[in-house]
């Protein structure tokens, strides 16, 4: 078996719970060589180390939200082993590997032997289990292209700019958040 010992990860998922910021745990896991590489500006919100988190390379810039579970292997050989006891089955595994300004949103789920590009955000609850081409936005089970990354950001650009009065009070932000909202859907 390679990588972090069971009792390792579970003994690092416990301390990375202590630390509340994902940036700092980040680095913590960084300066604990839990991953195969994380570059800079790295957020991890999930204190939990994946199974096989040395198959994982994190680029520069990622953004990994909460309860995101990377799957570095599959344990069907067991399955499969059990139909005819021969033990012929061994256990699939994979390496996972995250490009630059990726945001990957809660609830997804990488599978191994996937490459995901750089420029990409990943909607909240998206399957990936194919490599994902740099500069698009993806959604869905399995993930699927549903924009560009740049027009992402255009959008969300103008969004930030009906916001950027930074005297507003909460009502006053609250109000124009409901303005927004309903004015989408007009």
């Amino acid at each position: 078996m390679i990588g972090v010992t069971c009792l390792n990860r579970t003994i690092l998922s416990i301390v990375s719970f202590f630390i509340r910021s994902g940036e700092k745990r980040a680095l913590f896991f960084k300066k604990k060589k839990v991953f195969y590489h994380i570059g800079e500006n790295v957020m991890i919100q999930s204190w939990k180390v994946p199974l096989c988190a040395e198959l994982i390379s994190i680029g520069n810039n990622v953004r990994i939200a909460s309860n995101v579970t990377f799957c570095t292997h599959d344990v069907i050989h067991k399955m499969l082993n059990n139909l005819d006891s021969s033990n012929r089955y061994k256990e699939m595994m994979g390496c996972i590997e995250l490009g630059d300004n990726i945001f990957i949103g809660a609830n997804s789920v990488i599978l191994y032997n996937v490459k995901i590009g750089s420029n990409i955000i990943i909607a909240s609850g998206s399957v990936v289990s194919k490599d994902l081409e740099d500069g698009f936005v993806y959604a869905g089970v399995p993930a699927k292209k549903i924009g560009t990354f740049k027009e992402f950001c255009e959008k969300r650009r103008k969004y930030s700019e009906k916001l950027n009065d930074k005297n507003i009070s909460k009502v006053e932000f609250e109000k124009c958040l409901w303005e927004i909202f309903e004015n989408s859907r007009k």
